[in-house]
């Protein structure tokens, strides 16, 4: 039985696994690619004499890749065996998904083309003229549904029939563009590819194809006539990027044969009447922003009602140990020590689960996407592009996924530029720090707006880090940016509710394990080395009567102790580093635990200021703050949360992501740096304004 070997493409999500997993009687088999990890499936069975074998490629927009994946699709094609290209074309994307198309055309082999998701583009009234399509470009194509298995035998039929008469595409760009394409065509000799798909190719500077042709003795003739064709494209179309001036010729073909072969649906989707408003090019920003501030408001405003109850729960749970334990070490422990630090940590939780909220349902909706889009232009300024704000975006919630996030962009540049960044997005757990500090030292009106000042704040001066990193260490342009649009949906409460509780789960977890191992460890530095105070103490306790006086020595003990405690040894012998911060040893300690996990900071503050003897742990340690710390300090120490270094865990996601030895030691040093000099200047001129 004579065999059809076919080498399926498209753009990623058109669909091309469904297509697989819905052909009749199909053997799949699963491996990888040759000397990469990439997934490789492959698809067998027969039809009308023939045993079709389908290559799933890896989804790809372009014949110039920028990952792995789109390598391994551009090396197959380029140097393996087979007979035909099938490329399967999202119906509702026909438009971008054909620039792709007349990339894979260039090449000049027989190709078939499957017009997928047909049954949602033909449902809102479109129409898809397969016939005038073939007639245009002598493309054969099929409107085709894999998730209703309808077209599919048309399709394959349309394969072999393709195969057997050797039919091949016939794409032409513009005159001008021709004219060079025959011009290099002729300098080209013997070459293993299409002499037409090679000229293109140098014109588009494929390096590639440069390599492929640069030791052959013709190559001298060829390269002069090169330079001259590209310099006619490049005055033509007064652009000096002739790979972007390709791009605009597929381009302009694409809408030219889309408003000839595809009859839209006569009714505009809820999806692109929402996107009008949305990814508007004047009000997408400003919305996107304002939705933004409104999570962060509510994240505030909303989230505080509860804490205030979780702390007085914390509150009442500490006495009521304390009233079942004996007095000693283990009751002081916990009752003064480990309860209201964990309990300082907890309270925050509903304002914790409110930003989440928030994030999930942008995910959800579809607008996260759009959000992205809007950003592109944004983002390109500074050195990045729109794909970086996934990760970027993700950075709010966890540092940890937001660096694995970044994996999505496979320019190592555009990677390593975005992860060095994401420490500056506030992860999730700086907001119990930030609520503390701002409650105490700014007024109720204006906390929600302090709070989005130190997100977009902190973001801002990323993307400001990101284009001096760009301009001095990596030099180059961004990728090109391309993402798919999806549907606009309503969210799945299921799924919101679920995640959720994993990540309520995961924060409980970290406080009822790390955090109370933590707190316990500072409770215990905090209140040792201790007999020789304990005693002096306990004979002036002992001797006086009034029960005001033995609370205020007891107080004044406790202080003692604290004051000659060892981390008090440790807090002072950093001090002069953060003197000119205007933070004491406590705020120093306090940011020290905070490399381990930020969550511990506020829990660290909460046992070095005592507050476990409070009724309310949260308005007890507010208050303490307030006396003790002043304004500067304050504000210094939201600068340094800001931007030094991440929690322990998602450095080590950062080490294991990026292999190379010094940027792991930059990245070590520089948040640290960057976060003391930026606080030495906010406190400097708060002085000289005040």
């Amino acid at each position: 039985m004579k065999e059809i070997k076919i080498a399926l493409v498209g753009q990623p999500n058109v669909g091309k696994s469904h297509l697989i997993n819905s052909i009749s009687g199909a053997t799949l088999h699963v491996g990888n690619f040759s000397g990469v990890t990439v997934e490789k499936k492959e698809v067998e069975f027969e039809r009308n004499g023939y045993n079709l074998k389908l290559i799933d490629l890896p989804g790809t927009y372009s014949l110039h890749p920028y990952t792995p994946e789109e390598k391994v699709t551009k090396d197959f094609l380029l140097n393996e065996e087979y007979d035909l290209i099938l490329n399967v074309i999202d119906s509702n994307q026909i438009e971008k998904n054909l620039i792709f198309s007349f990339q894979v055309a260039d090449l000049n082999k027989p190709m078939v083309i499957a017009f997928n998701m047909y049954d949602e583009y033909s449902r809102g009234g479109g129409e898809i003229d397969t016939d005038k399509f073939f007639k245009l470009i002598n493309i054969m194509a099929q409107n085709v549904s894999a998730k209703e298995k309808f077209g599919l035998e048309e399709l394959f039929n349309k394969v072999i029939k393709t195969y057997e008469g050797k039919n091949t595409p016939r794409v032409y760009y513009s005159e001008i563009i021709e004219e060079e394409i025959e011009n290099v065509k002729e300098k080209i000799k013997e070459v293993k590819f299409d002499k037409r798909f090679t000229a293109i190719r140098l014109l588009e500077e494929d390096e590639d194809i440069y390599k492929l042709v640069h030791e052959k003795p013709w190559y001298i003739d060829l390269v002069s006539q090169l330079q001259e064709s590209k310099k006619v494209i490049r005055n033509e179309y007064d652009n000096d990027d002739v790979k972007e001036i390709f791009f605009e010729e597929r381009l302009a073909l694409s809408k030219g044969i889309v408003t000839q072969i595809a009859k839209k649906a006569k009714k505009e989707t809820l999806s692109e009447k929402i996107d009008k408003i949305l990814i508007h090019p004047i009000l997408g920003l400003p919305i996107f922003l304002f939705v933004m501030w409104a999570i962060f408001q509510l994240t505030f405003d909303v989230g505080a009602i509860p804490a205030n109850y979780i702390g007085a729960g914390f509150s009442a749970f500490g006495e009521w140990v304390g009233g079942l334990l004996p007095n000693g070490l283990v009751k002081e422990s916990l009752v003064n020590g480990v309860i209201p630090a964990v309990g300082a940590v907890v309270m925050f939780l509903p304002n914790i689960l409110i930003l989440f909220l928030g994030i999930n349902l942008l995910e959800q909706t579809g607008y996260m996407a759009r959000a992205a889009y809007v950003m592109d232009g944004v983002l390109k300024k500074f050195g990045l592009q729109g794909r970086a704000f996934i990760p970027l975006v993700s950075g709010f919630g966890c540092s940890v996924p937001a660096y694995m996030a970044a994996r999505t962009l496979k320019n190592p540049k555009d990677r390593l530029i975005t992860m060095l960044v994401i420490g500056f997005m506030s992860c999730g757990a700086r907001l119990p720090i930030y609520i503390l500090l701002v409650s105490a030292f700014f007024a109720p009106a204006i906390q929600g707006d302090v709070m989005f000042a130190i997100y977009i704040g902190g973001a801002l001066t990323g993307l400001i880090v990101a284009k001096i990193l760009r301009v001095v260490l990596f030099k180059g342009e961004p990728e090109p940016f391309v993402m798919e649009l999806p549907k606009y949906r309503f969210p799945r409460l299921k799924a919101i509710l679920f995640d959720l509780w994993v990540k309520t789960k995961m924060f409980l977890k970290k406080a009822g394990t790390f955090i109370a191992i933590s707190a316990f460890t500072i409770w215990f530095l905090s209140s040792f080395p201790r007999e020789n105070i304990v005693k002096e103490y306990s004979v002036k306790i002992e001797q006086v009567k009034s029960v005001d006086k033995k609370a205020a020595l007891e107080e004044e003990m406790n202080q003692k102790i604290l004051e000659n405690s060892y981390i008090a040894h440790i807090g002072k012998a950093i001090e002069p580093i953060f003197r000119p911060l205007d933070l004491g040893w406590r705020e120093d300690v306090s940011l020290l635990a905070g490399l381990a996990a930020k969550e511990t900071v506020v829990s660290t503050m909460a046992v070095l200021y005592g507050a476990g003897n409070a009724d309310e742990t949260s308005k007890s340690l507010i208050e303490k703050i307030r006396n003790a710390m002043p304004f500067t300090a304050a504000v210094a120490m939201i600068i340094i949360v800001m931007f030094y270094s991440p929690c322990v865990a998602a450095m080590s996601t950062f080490y294991a992501e990026v292999p190379q030895m010094v940027w792991k030691i930059f990245y070590t040093i520089y948040p640290n740096v960057f976060a003391y000099i930026a606080a030495f200047i906010a406190v400097s001129l708060i002085k000289i304004f005040s």
